[in-house]
């Protein structure tokens, strides 16, 4: 494995907690997503530097195991790495570690680089990959795909894409679809189960104004711990999809 490892510290704050006090997995996301674009910054090519060039980088997949979530006013660190890159795609882990040393969250990710007038993903120059010293590799990485949502036993909750929804690139954004695929689940599972693993595939944009279907179907795997599908469409075009394996906390 090549490529710099930075790392940044991070004290949890309330407002990116759930009622249990524990972190979301939308917070911790975001938080990460900002350590990996203070790393570019400082590598001298930030998303600045990409805008010059009618660039952005988007997400295409996640693949997250916790052993356990973080909490209200803990210290974590938090380490990112990119892996390796292909002429499409670029692909970076995270880790998050407690004070001892713990290893408490994995996440491994797909990125790409997207033409910002064209809305077309572009081929990965070489200078804005080379900061980051990780390897060219023709292989590409084939993350789990998540689980599909069952027909005959999904229901679905509808949202209007606000203001509030869509953030610099002019699309949702990407901790909006997870909010909105675990808001399908009551209060009382959420607050009787933990995230232990999940999978994570975006598929279109979703723009401000429209209209989302976010769908869920659950289901149980030989161990007994349930597991949640989930899709977010628009019309009829699936825009994102995810799975969770949960286990119970109670």
């Amino acid at each position: 494995m090549s490529g710099k490892i930075y790392e940044k510290e991070h004290q949890i704050k309330y407002y990116e907690c759930d009622t249990t006090q524990k972190m979301t997995i939308s917070m911790l996301l975001n938080v990460m997503l900002h350590v990996s674009g203070e790393q570019s910054y400082l590598l001298g090519v930030g998303d600045r530097v990409l805008a010059e060039k009618g660039l952005t980088w988007i997400i295409l997949q996640y693949e997250v195991k916790i052993e356990r979530m973080p909490v209200f006013y803990e210290s974590i660190k938090i380490t990112t790495q990119a892996t390796s890159y292909n002429k499409l795609f670029c692909y970076r882990s995270f880790k998050v570690y407690d004070t001892q040393g713990n290893l408490c969250v994995t996440v491994n990710s797909t990125f790409a680089l997207m033409d910002v007038q064209e809305r077309k993903m572009v081929r990965v120059p070489a200078e804005i990959v080379a900061p980051y010293e990780t390897d060219f590799s023709k292989k590409l990485i084939r993350t789990p795909k998540p689980e599909k949502v069952n027909e005959e036993k999904k229901t679905s909750k509808d949202y209007q894409v606000r203001y509030l929804d869509i953030d610099s690139n002019r699309h949702v954004n990407n901790s909006k679809y997870i909010e909105w695929a675990m808001d399908t689940l009551d209060l009382e599972f959420l607050t009787t189960h933990e995230i232990e693993t999940m999978t994570i595939k975006f598929e279109k944009e979703v723009h401000y104004g429209q209209l989302i279907h976010s769908e869920i179907s659950s289901m149980k795997n030989q161990d007994e711990a349930t597991i949640t599908a989930h899709r977010i469409s628009t019309e009829d075009v699936t825009n994102f999809e995810a799975s969770i394996v949960w286990k119970a906390t109670v």
